[in-house]
């Protein structure tokens, strides 16, 4: 009862905070709001806003100043979290976006200086938003900090020193790479309700192994998440963290329901919206799928002419960029013409960095970003407004209440937007959203019943269908664990294995025929490796051509593919190619469709299939992939993910060499060799300024 009491009490607080939140947004004179209201501000933990105008908030602000930047006094809430981290070995702790969670790890860090730290995040995003913090906004402060991209298991660290590694899950699930590290003084694992179970994701089996090997290696960690009521089962695990949650946030965010009676009105809503919000005010639009968004950008009747491109020096020379590389039909530059930025995972990283740069950028023209579900990732925006066209993932996954106000926490900004706004189009068949359900209990992989990390800590004897592989492919329980299981689901495994088998005696085939004449097309191979990896049967023929093109000795544009495919399927329609094009080049090739035709290799070895067709098969498409796409040079790796163009990357090494492994490394011969570099698309060398600036 007190419980329930308390949690009230803590709700009705927030509820105060919003009114005076929202007083001050819609008073000009917010100076004369805040000193009426100096010492309510200061009771409800507003310090931000009445630190000026109360004498408990200056004596406070005396106390709470920030070691990272000392205009910012550290409001209760962060201060609290301060405390717990310091007290705890591990922590959980859940809140809303706009509360300033990465702030407090990297206040965290800055006071307590741990040695060794260690970041993990979701997206090569996130890491550059990281690193940006790092090495520009607070650049001052870890200048005693190594700071580093990438784990390289080849490369020998200097632990005694202070560093820094920001790095993405799948960078560090590899035992070789988690065991350079004795021990971490400072784990940080952000957005971690990415740890529960999703047997369709094979990236959660890989954050959560990352968890387990790398906890046991920390002196302190901490888990960060929006909306976490709790997690389940945390009992189980080998070390138990604590857990806190907060629903304190000093900015506001509301939501306005339009509803619509057919799908043909979100275009129209969604202009009439955008017509509606003052053009200085940013806009994020939202859309489910990058089909959707190229429609939107040819239907859309909304146009800002009056911005004038003439005067971006940088934005003419990407359109002009774009269309020689990329296609002069693409989207993108459709979308800037009309006066909207896009971003969304499937563009490459660099360009996807630029518009996410003119969109917070106050100076410049561009206040309109139409987006998909990256920006639920944790990537930060200088949002006033967001459009949410339609509550979905996907074409079929519909937003939980989670997913929903995740979204729309993506709107507000302390000190600059009071006041955070999403216009949400529904439909009759569109779910309606309360925000008291978006706060949710999660639960790890780690402790669910799951077979993935049953097989991964040795309970796999209790699943004859897995002992039934192992003896499918003769190799022994460890031989699994070290080349299969770290990196695929056992779902994965069971339905390539069974496809192998089936697929076998073409694929064999066809490889003899690739050993005896090395002048024939792959294509075919291709073909046959997709039908074992299951592509699905709509658009077969033309997407594997596009692999096909894509995975040449020979690094090919995006337009030269685009055109060689249209040579072949003249009919098809151009902006899907291009996006299929993109997206092959961008993630799918190095990810899935390498990791995949890698495992049927092994399975091929296991077979005892003759060393001359596995070998044709690495020589012809394997190695392709890995000169392609850097897989097995960390320098130009690196480089890639920074954000710098795939086709400038072989020309910056040649002039600054691969003897680097930090950021400051980098930052060095970049300086020193900038001037060089003349060459080079717009896009890296907007990636390279912002890192040398």
């Amino acid at each position: 009862m007190d419980t329930e009491r308390s949690e009230l009490a803590f709700d009705d607080i927030q509820i105060y905070r919003e009114k005076y939140i929202r007083e001050l947004d819609k008073r000009t004179d917010k100076t004369e709001v805040a000193l009426n209201n100096e010492e309510s501000l200061y009771a409800l933990g507003l310090t931000m806003y009445s630190r000026q105008y109360s004498f408990d908030s200056l004596v406070y602000s005396v106390f709470a100043t920030s070691a990272l930047d000392d205009n910012i006094a550290l409001h209760p809430e962060q201060r609290k979290i301060l405390s717990l981290i310091t007290q705890s070995r591990g922590l959980i702790f859940s809140a809303p976006t706009s509360f300033g969670k990465t702030f407090v790890v990297f206040e965290y860090i800055c006071r307590e200086q741990p040695q060794n730290v260690v970041m993990v995040v979701p997206t090569l995003a996130l890491i550059d938003e990281y690193k940006q913090k790092i090495i520009r906004q607070y650049k001052e402060r870890f200048s005693n900090y190594n700071i580093y991209l990438s784990i390289d298991p080849e490369k020998s660290y200097d632990f005694s020193q202070n560093n820094i590694f920001i790095v993405t899950h799948d960078r560090v699930i590899d035992e070789n790479t988690v065991s350079l590290f004795e021990s971490i003084d400072f784990l940080v694992i952000d957005e971690v309700y990415k740890l529960q179970k999703d047997a369709s994701n094979e990236r959660v089996l890989i954050l959560n192994i990352d968890y387990y090997n790398m906890v046991k290696r920390s002196s302190k960690y901490v888990l960060l998440a929006p909306f976490i009521s709790g997690v389940e089962h945390l009992e189980k695990l080998d070390d138990v963290p604590a857990f806190y949650s907060t629903n304190y946030s000093p900015v506001v965010n509301d939501v306005k329901v339009y509803d619509i009676l057919s799908e043909s009105e979100r275009v129209i809503y969604t202009d009439k919206i955008l017509q509606s919000i003052p053009l200085q005010d940013n806009t994020l639009i939202y859309f489910p799928t990058v089909v959707q968004i190229d429609q939107f950008i040819n239907q859309t009747s909304t146009e800002y002419s009056a911005l004038e491109l003439d005067e971006n020096p940088i934005l003419n020379e990407f359109i002009s960029w774009g269309r020689r590389e990329i296609h002069p039909q693409w989207s993108i530059i459709k979308a800037l013409e009309k006066g909207f930025l896009v971003h969304h995972g499937q563009l490459p990283l660099g360009i996807r960095m630029l518009e996410l740069g003119l969109f917070n950028n106050s100076q410049s023209n561009y206040s309109r970003l139409i987006c998909t579900s990256t920006l639920l990732e944790g990537v930060n925006t200088a949002a006033k407004n967001i459009i949410i066209t339609k509550p979905y993932r996907s074409y079929d996954k519909v937003f939980d209440a989670f997913d929903f106000y995740n979204l729309v926490g993506r709107t507000g900004r302390l000190y600059q937007h009071y006041l955070g706004i999403a216009h949400y189009i529904k439909s009759p068949n569109d779910p309606s959203y309360e925000k008291n359900q978006a706060v949710k209990s999660i639960e790890f992989e780690l402790t669910d019943n799951s077979i993935d990390m049953d097989i991964n800590f040795g309970n796999y004897t209790a699943h004859p269908e897995f002992v039934n592989v192992l003896n499918m492919l003769v190799i022994t329980y460890d031989e699994y664990r070290e080349k299969i299981a770290r990196k695929h689901r056992f779902s994965t495994v069971q339905f390539l294995l069974s496809n192998y088998y089936r697929y076998k005696a073409q694929l064999l085939d066809v490889l003899y025929r690739q050993t005896v004449d090395t002048a024939q097309s792959k294509l075919e191979l291709i073909r046959i490796l997709c039908e074992i990896i299951g592509m699905r049967k709509r658009d077969f023929r033309l997407n594997t051509f596009i692999i096909n093109r894509l995975t040449y000795k020979y690094r090919q544009t995006v337009r030269e593919v685009v055109e060689a495919t249209l040579s072949s399927y003249p009919n098809e329609n151009v902006s899907k190619l291009i996006n299929t094009t993109i997206r092959y080049k961008s993630s799918y090739i190095e990810f899935d469709f390498y990791s995949k035709v890698d495992l049927i290799c092994y399975f091929m070895e296991c077979d005892h299939v003759s060393s001359v067709l596995i070998s044709t098969l690495r020589n012809r498409l394997m190695k392709n992939i890995e000169m392609l796409y850097y897989l097995n040079s960390p320098s130009k790796k690196m480089l890639k993910d920074m954000g710098i163009y795939e086709g400038d990357i072989d020309r910056i090494i040649q002039i600054i060499g691969s003897s680097f492994s930090s950021v400051s490394d980098l930052q060095q011969l970049l300086t020193k060799h900038f001037a060089s570099m003349g060459e080079i698309s717009v896009i890296s060398r907007y990636i390279i300024s912002r890192l040398i600036s």
